[in-house]
């Protein structure tokens, strides 16, 4: 069967969605063509009444995936995580963490000279410019900042927070500042029904086909032809969101060279449906690369005051390794054994497919366009904007002209508008 539409979206992730969500407000027929089921890595799971997602856990609130949000007239319903009540560990004791004046005055974590030099750090970081830091590593940006070994942790803790990546050396430093910043200007939201409450207000106004992978994309007389299945789809223009670079590549004619590419962001999660509020149920490791995090309550999540507690390790290892030292961190943040009434473990949670690499220029220093086999470039984005890390949304539209004035539903495109412009950006959104 032959299906024609204005425009074909493959994958319906976040980044796919928003991007037909924008083609189709604009006036563009729209259809997504999903392998699985809407939202991607962005799924939710209900067990017993308890909510988790799939995958990162949070909603930046600021930034591009903020922005895209409000442009489409959508309001993300939820509740911020209390920062008063954040402590971080340290050779397994438990002090106040350092994210405000009060709490860096009051807390037991860093000595008298460590507070001052943190406090001066803290303070300008609002007006640090990442672009200056194109090309630096981390580690050497935190090296330049000359903290105390106390301080440097600290800061270590919280980069870890934003981004999931414990590894220095190879993020690009102009990455890390602008996920510190993003996370300080604009807070993070846990979602009231975890991500379906996006996926759900994305999906409205067009038609998502689920269960239908893509074979192949072939440029044929002005327009793109795209197996799926037993059918054929017809599409004017083609927006390319199908999540990992390997998937992506899978469906160009000529898959472009992304060699340079740095490896997959992981976590190892551990998401608990717990009988009460723990107490304190916000730990960060400042001497560990863990985190547990109490997310609903605040946010809807679970049912009869029950709550949601997630507990994750930056960069997975093994199940052998990462499960018992999760559950120690869970008891940790006051999750005792009799009060977990289910549970899920993700061995290795994918965060991102890829980040920033300094040695690469870091952000900027991505290649914006290759050829694809498919009679224009292929742009590649890597957007900064979630806080589980610089994340990788990989979306390009493939044109072989400018596109022309849609007639679908009697309204035009307006040429130069989001829905016919050459990218169609789409920010990551979870933490």
């Amino acid at each position: 069967m032959d299906l024609h539409t204005d425009i074909a979206v493959v994958g319906g992730g976040l980044g796919g969605l928003t991007a037909a969500a924008t083609a189709s407000r604009g006036g563009a027929t729209t259809l997504v063509l999903e392998a699985h089921l809407p939202g991607g890595r962005a799924r939710t799971t209900e067990r017993d009444g308890f909510v988790w997602n799939l995958s990162s856990h949070a909603l930046y609130c600021g930034g591009p995936g903020g922005a895209a949000l409000a442009s489409l007239g959508i309001v993300p319903i939820g509740a911020a995580p209390p920062l008063a009540r954040y402590l971080g560990s340290s050779e397994g004791a438990l002090h106040r963490l350092p994210t405000r004046p009060g709490p860096l005055l009051r807390t037991r974590l860093l000595g008298a000279r460590s507070k001052a030099r943190l406090a001066g750090v803290l303070g300008r970081l609002p007006r640090m410019s990442p672009s200056a830091l194109e090309g630096t590593s981390t580690r050497a940006w935190l090296e330049g900042l000359d903290l105390r070994t106390d301080a440097d942790a600290v800061v270590r803790a919280l980069l870890r927070l934003g981004t999931y990546r414990a590894d220095v050396d190879r993020l690009g430093a102009d990455a890390a500042l602008a996920q510190m910043q993003l996370a300080s200007s604009g807070g993070v939201l846990y979602l009231d029904g975890g991500w379906a409450q996006l996926t759900a207000a994305l999906s409205d106004g067009f038609h998502v086909r689920t269960s239908a992978p893509v074979g192949s994309i072939v440029p044929a007389a002005g327009r793109f032809e795209i197996a799926c299945g037993e059918d054929r789809v017809i599409a004017r223009h083609v927006v390319v969101a199908a999540g990992s670079p390997a998937a992506t590549r899978a469906l160009l004619p000529d898959p472009p060279d992304w060699s340079d590419l740095d490896g997959t962001v992981t976590a190892a999660c551990l998401d608990l449906g717990v009988r009460r509020p723990p107490q304190p149920g916000y730990v960060l490791g400042i001497d560990t690369p863990l985190y547990a995090t109490t997310q609903g309550l605040p946010a809807r999540q679970a049912p009869n005051r029950q709550v949601v507690v997630a507990v994750l390790r930056c960069s997975a290892r093994s199940a052998a390794e990462d499960r018992p030292v999760l559950d120690a961190h869970r008891r940790l943040a006051g999750v005792a054994d009799e009060d977990v009434l289910a549970e899920r473990f993700l061995t290795s949670m994918t965060v991102a497919w890829t980040a920033p690499r300094a040695t690469l220029g870091g952000l900027r220093g991505r290649r914006r366009s290759q050829r694809c086999g498919l009679g224009s470039p292929i742009s590649k984005s890597v957007s900064v904007g979630t806080r589980a890390t610089p994340r990788c949304r990989w979306g390009a539209e493939l044109f072989t002209k400018p596109p022309t004035p849609s007639r679908a539903e009697g309204r035009p495109v307006p040429l130069g508008s989001k829905a016919s412009s050459p990218v169609l950006r789409a920010s990551t959104w979870p933490r």
